[in-house]
């Protein structure tokens, strides 16, 4: 009898699944562009911007994040934060494609939103069937998942390609130049021309237009995309000026504090090293001759491969102080005085009391000072990235 029961509701279970995935192919033949974003760093940026051009190109679009606040975003422009009761699961990705096609969506953008190099390919082919991939670049993140080499990582973004047909090539974007022969090869093997885009196409005039620190090989991406869907530049430069920037990106905050000018920039999202050392010759190029450099580097004792990088990385920053808070300190002093870096320039707050920061880094010396937060923005990386854009926004608020 038992037995009888179980294969009943194991039948019922596969109809039922066979019925979900019939609705669900069906809601995705109802939306013809469908755009899906993998890469290690800019995901949630690149994802947006394609969002904003295709909407202001009269195309009824839908758009989702999964960056370090996921988010579903209207045809209209509106957007919603995505409310889990649990971990994200990748049947998220169902029910967003069921409410775009409620939604009468041309198309879809929609971000990646899995480290398992199995559930990407599984997002890939089972829940979006991408119509075009954008796969924004390759970084040494999440290698304990995707690992262990960058160019296993390498395999696992990949799967965002789109498989061509015998009659009909896929197609795919990137700014991965250093394993682009190695992805080229990967396109090759699924009938997808990659096209790799160059970031020297965009001009520093567009980019100061943002009004956040954008990247020039995001911006190329999204230009490269636009072309191809026949959208003019003059349109899709718009579009990304106009476009809410995800909650992740890199700002600059200014704040007075005792008298003395403090700009900060948020960034502890970047938290793999190629991706920290782009921000970090970014804001160097930023400076003023006399701001004195801080680095405020955060670490979390459940990242214990990134604390590790984390004492390399700070040394091969040249500051005038060093600001550790979070977990792992000693080990990543004790690395950080192996590259080089002196003792006396080095200070422990281990909770990372915004108010603190604030104070260590006015008593470096000197008027004037920026300073960039770095490692990883858990635990104390919220706080102190609150604390300056608070503040920002109260004294900006008081002069006016």
């Amino acid at each position: 009898m038992a037995e009888v029961v179980l294969t009943s509701l194991i039948a019922i279970l596969v109809v039922w699944w066979l019925f979900e995935y019939r609705i669900h192919n069906r809601n995705l033949q109802q939306i013809p562009i469908r755009i899906h974003i993998n890469g290690s760093r800019g995901k949630s940026s690149v994802t947006r911007l394609i969002g904003a051009v295709m909407r202001e190109a009269g195309i009824r679009t839908v758009t989702k994040t999964t960056g370090t606040n996921a988010r579903f975003i209207f045809p209209d422009g509106r957007e919603e934060p995505i409310v889990r009761l649990g971990p994200a699961n990748v049947k998220e990705q169902r029910w967003v494609v069921s409410r775009a096609a409620k939604l009468g969506a041309e198309a879809l953008v929609t971000e990646c939103m899995a480290i398992d190099p199995e559930l990407q390919w599984v997002l890939q082919h089972k829940y979006i069937r991408g119509t075009v991939g954008v796969l924004t670049n390759v970084r040494a993140d999440h290698l304990d998942v995707m690992g262990p080499t960058v160019e296993d990582a390498a395999k696992a973004l990949a799967a965002v390609m789109p498989h061509g047909s015998k009659a009909n090539k896929a197609i795919c974007f990137t700014a991965e130049r250093k394993l682009f022969p190695m992805l080229k090869k990967i396109a090759d093997s699924v009938n997808c021309e990659l096209i790799l885009t160059d970031p020297d196409t965009v001009s520093d005039e567009e980019i100061e237009k943002f009004s956040y620190i954008e990247h020039k090989e995001n911006v190329a991406l999204v230009l490269a995309v636009a072309e191809h869907f026949g959208i003019d530049r003059k349109t899709a430069l718009r579009g990304m000026w106009s476009a809410a920037p995800d909650p992740g990106v890199l700002r600059i905050h200014k704040i007075n504090y005792n008298g003395k000018k403090i700009r900060f920039a948020n960034a502890f999202a970047a938290n793999d090293p190629d991706s920290t050392m782009i921000v970090y010759k970014i804001v160097r190029d930023r400076m003023d001759s006399d701001e004195k450099f801080i680095v405020i580097g955060n670490s979390r004792a459940d990242r214990i491969q990134r604390a590790q990088q984390l004492g390399e990385l700070m040394a091969n920053m040249p500051a005038d102080r060093y600001i550790l808070v979070g977990a792992l300190l000693k080990a990543i002093f004790d690395n950080m005085k192996k590259y080089g870096v002196e003792q006396h320039k080095v200070v422990f707050v281990p909770e990372g009391e915004p108010e603190r920061i604030a104070d260590e880094i006015c008593e470096t010396g000197g008027e004037k000072f920026f300073a960039i937060g770095i490692g990883n923005i858990g635990g104390p990386g919220h706080a102190i990235a609150d604390f300056f854009e608070e503040l920002e926004r109260k004294q900006r608020g008081e002069s006016q």
